[in-house]
C-alpha cells in the first residue's frame, strides 16, 4: 500500500508541464468521474479521457502555460485503499510568472501498489483560466 501521495501528483504535474498524454492516462483508473460546479463527466473509455486531456492541453497552450506545480493542502484516509486529497495548482507562463492558480480535489485508489485517480472535483479552474484568457485578449 503506497503511503506517500506526493510522487503521484509530481508525475501528474510533470505530464501536464510537458504536455504528455501517455503518463496522464496511466494515472487514471477507468471509470473515472470529473465534477465541476456546472458539469459532471464520466469517463469509461480511454478515448474520451484522451480527448479531455487534449482539450486541457490546448487551453493551457492558448494562455502560455509552460510549467505546472502543486501544493498539497490536505489528505484524508477514506479506507485502506482510498484517499481524498485536496491541493492547489499553480500554472506558470514564460519567465516563471504565475498565470493562475486553482483548487482541485481528488479521490485516489491504490491498485496493485500504485495510486490511481478515480474521481476529481475542480473548484475554480475554469474561472481562473477564463480570467487569464480575458486579460490576454
Amino acid at each position: 500500500m503506497p503511503q506517500n501521495i506526493e510522487p503521484f501528483f509530481q508525475c501528474y504535474a510533470d505530464a501536464y508541464s510537458n504536455y504528455q498524454l501517455s503518463p496522464l492516462l496511466e494515472l487514471v483508473s477507468l471509470p473515472c468521474m470529473l465534477l465541476a460546479d456546472e458539469s459532471k463527466m464520466m469517463f469509461s473509455e480511454p478515448e474520451s479521457l484522451r480527448q479531455y486531456f487534449e482539450q486541457q492541453f490546448e487551453q493551457y497552450r492558448q494562455v502560455g502555460v509552460s510549467r505546472v506545480s502543486f501544493r498539497l493542502q490536505s489528505q484524508v484516509r477514506l479506507s485502506e485503499s482510498l484517499r481524498f486529497v485536496s491541493l492547489y495548482w499553480y500554472f506558470y507562463g514564460n519567465g516563471d510568472q504565475v498565470l493562475f492558480t486553482c483548487h482541485t480535489s481528488y479521490t485516489l485508489q491504490s491498485q496493485q501498489g500504485n495510486w490511481q485517480l478515480v474521481a476529481l472535483v475542480t473548484d475554480d479552474e475554469q474561472a481562473a483560466y477564463q480570467r487569464v484568457r480575458n486579460a490576454q485578449a
